[in-house]
């Protein structure tokens, strides 16, 4: 509670006027291990608020007062301090429509802090300077001015909110530092009264997916590295390791005959001086050449630290000598690099992925490898960013059943829903009661991790392309700078594909420009309905696919995997019903058993959905329809209108549960769930007409051939029963 902090007493409350020195957090909320003579004390210009963060990803969170309107400075650090120290109110508490809860987080105190500041200079610049000279007309007026930006509802929703927190306090506040109820607070009032209609919340369904032409490469080159290239840089990692272990700590004596007999080797095998590849020295060197036809003494830079690791000597040795003594070497070649002496075993088709490791690229290949095993882990497991950048080592292990199956299960932190007795987040979160199931990739990524450096945690702020990481030893990299290894990851593995000529795996850019692993989640659910073969697809990703995923994500929230995938099942065929619409309306013809069907899924869905944005609500009953379970597939040309109990895709007929969703690749021409249109045949003509070139040029072998000639005959009877029953319907709604 108020604890130390000296002020004044109204209705048996003590008020919130903390003294300069009072700590900003109180002790028990304070991450394991922080220094108490660090932590922000009231009268410091800055707050640090990560210091209650108990994640290993926690991003530095702070209140810089500064950047606050002065006349409101102190009400504001007041309320601040409450808002941090002081339980949340029952008002809030009690409230539906929120989710607060009785400790908030520090995310939340910053976000608070910071629509705070802009109401705060909003009021300034209508010369208002106290709270107290605020009435419910004033912030009406303010709730009109954020909903005129165009911001999102989620955005302007918690602005509004953070002003009713302030009100909310009030009992425990000096009188100039109270806020009156704000209107959206009255009984009966909705924050759409003065926000607007909700543009649909904020969640992992309203998070873009990855594009497809950046995720496709990106996912190959990962599980690349994980597999082809792993060992070969693991070996690498190694030797690096090994050579560093062999230079002492100081000079343990002379080296002088040990450093003569290793220049003369290098002389007697032909093998040149060792050196940093394109190093500052080299580069300067070349541009002097380049500039005047001679370089004027200039040599690259010779890589001292792989010389005295070879040699087991200091590093100041090699210096020393290569100074006093430069008749030793100085007929000898400089290299272009200091490859280690390990195997080259990884190959890209046929070809060796690399002629040799550089000694200073190890620690690029170390991060590259870390950061292909996160993408291959975040994406083929579904876990959340969390989740993944909280593992550690030894989480993952392999089980083998009675009935001789196998699976592989990761144990490991999860944090979204998790609360104590009172209802408060549990900041560090707990260890899950079911592990993950995952796939053999996803363990072999792990394993690859492990190997890859001593760190507990997998994926380590040490793994840093920067020699000194920003972050503390062992505290897990920031959610935020996944994107930065990302794009390093992205940009060798071009690199790799130019030079091996691999021009259709270079990975573009993504449109969003901003690969963050919460958009892994939703990625895949959506290659999962929208890309040919996509269910097939989440079996290979995920394994089987019922149990796996139940067994994985089963009732664990409202967000869990299963829901981001029934989200984009319900999506693709609203997508599916809007199209046909427009078609029909255009002219569209519809042909087939199932044609009937389709016309008046097509209607009702226009009639129920059309011209609207669906809720989450709506997304659910449009799921559970079964008169609107209407699926599409371009390799099929058809659609399949889906009933579980006709679908001569399903083995069992319809027997149990029935089909969730077709089945394409086991599609029967004489089901009674298919329709085809017009669209469809224009395809079917268009591959029609490939093949008959193809047969045409007369180099198919007669196998080859006979199997073009079967499917011209197949599309020419599709093609021509469709013209056939072809009618032309016109779609109407009850509306017209």
């Amino acid at each position: 509670m108020i604890g130390e902090a000296a002020a004044p007493i109204f209705a048996g409350i003590r008020l919130v006027d903390p003294s300069d020195d009072t700590p900003v957090i109180p002790v028990g909320r304070l991450r394991p291990g922080i220094d108490l003579a660090r932590v922000s004390v009231f009268g410091d210009r800055r707050w640090t608020l990560s210091d209650m963060e108990h994640k290993q990803t926690g991003e530095t969170k702070f209140i810089d007062w500064d950047t606050f309107p002065e006349p409101f400075q102190a009400s504001l650090r007041r309320i601040g301090w409450a808002v941090i120290n002081i339980e949340t109110p029952d008002v809030l508490l009690r409230r539906a429509r929120t989710t607060s809860r009785p400790l908030i987080a520090a995310g939340t105190v910053q976000h608070a802090a910071k629509a705070w500041r802009e109401f705060t200079r909003w009021l300034v610049e209508r010369q208002v300077t106290e709270f107290d000279q605020v009435d419910r007309a004033v912030t009406e007026d303010f709730a009109s001015m954020i909903a005129a930006k165009g911001r999102t509802y989620a955005h302007d929703r918690n602005v509004l909110l953070a002003i009713t927190r302030i009100w909310a306090y009030a009992p425990f506040l000096l009188p100039q530092d109270r806020l009156v109820m704000p209107p959206w607070d009255d009984p009966g009032a909705e924050l759409t009264d003065f926000l607007g209609e909700n543009d649909g919340g904020r969640g992992e369904n309203t998070t873009e997916v990855i594009h497809p032409a950046t995720m496709s490469p990106l996912l190959v080159w990962s599980l690349r590295v994980v597999t082809d290239l792993a060992p070969d840089i693991l070996a690498a990692i190694a030797e690096h390791r090994r050579l560093l272990a062999r230079i002492p700590a100081a000079v343990a004596g002379p080296a002088r005959g040990v450093l003569e007999r290793y220049f003369a080797d290098l002389r007697a095998t032909g093998r040149p001086i060792p050196v940093y590849a394109d190093s500052v020295a080299d580069r300067r060197a070349k541009a002097t050449l380049a500039r005047t036809g001679h370089d004027r003494g200039q040599r690259p830079g010779v890589n001292q630290t792989f010389i005295a690791g070879t040699l087991g000597i200091h590093k100041s040795q090699v210096a020393n000598f290569m100074r006093d003594h430069p008749e030793a070497w100085a007929d000898l070649e400089f290299g272009s690099g200091a490859f280690l002496d390990i195997p080259v075993t990884g190959r890209i088709d046929s070809k060796r992925w690399t002629d040799g490791v550089d000694f200073a690229e190890v620690k690029d290949l170390t991060l590259h490898l870390v950061t292909a095993s996160l993408v291959v882990i975040a994406y083929l497991s579904g876990m959340r960013q969390e989740e993944v950048l909280h593992l550690e080592r030894g989480c993952a292990h392999r089980e083998t059943r009675g009935d001789g199956t196998i699976r592989y299960r990761v144990n490991g932190r999860h944090f979204k829903g998790v609360t104590d007795e009172d209802g408060n987040t549990v900041p560090e979160g707990e260890m899950r009661p079911e592990p993950w199931t995952v796939i053999e990739l996803v363990h072999r990524a792990i394993e690859a991790v492990e190997q890859a450096h001593d760190e507990t945690l997998l994926f380590p702020s040490s793994i840093s392309k920067q020699r000194r990481p920003s972050a503390h030893h062992g505290e897990a990299i920031r959610t935020g700078w996944v994107k930065d290894r990302i794009g390093y990851l992205m940009a060798w593995a071009n690199g790799l594909a130019a030079a091996h000529g691999r021009d259709h795996e270079v990975i573009p850019p993504d449109p969003q420009n901003s690969l963050t692993l919460g958009r892994f989640r939703r990625t895949v659910a959506w290659f999962i309905y929208r890309r040919p073969g996509g269910r097939i697809a989440l079996g290979l990703q995920y394994g089987h696919v019922g149990s796996s995923m139940g067994e994985s994500y089963g009732s664990r929230s409202k967000f869990d995997m299963l829901s981001v995938l029934d989200f984009e099942e319900s999506l693709a065929v609203a997508e599916t019903l809007a199209e046909a619409g427009d078609r029909l309306d255009a002219g569209e013809g519809v042909s087939g058993p199932a044609a009937g069907r389709y016309l008046a899924a097509a209607q009702e869905f226009r009639a129920a959905y059309g011209g609207g944005f669906l809720t989450r609500r709506q997304h659910t009953a449009l799921k559970a329809n079964p008169r609107l379970r209407v699926y599409e597939s371009e390799n099929a040309l058809l659609t399949c209108n889906l009933d579980p109990f006709k679908a001569l895709c399903d083995p069992d007929l319809g027997r149990g549960t029935g089909l969730r969703t077709p089945s394409f690749n086991r599609c029967n021409p004489a089901c009674t769930n298919i329709s085809r249109t017009d669209t469809h045949i224009k395809r079917a003509q268009a591959e029609k007409q490939q093949l008959a070139e193809e047969l045409a040029d007369g180099l198919s072998p007669q196998p080859v051939a006979l199997r073009l000639e079967q499917r011209i005959e197949k599309l020419d009877l599709i093609i021509e029963s469709h013209g056939a029953t072809r009618h032309q319907p016109a779609l109407t709604t009850e509306e017209a």
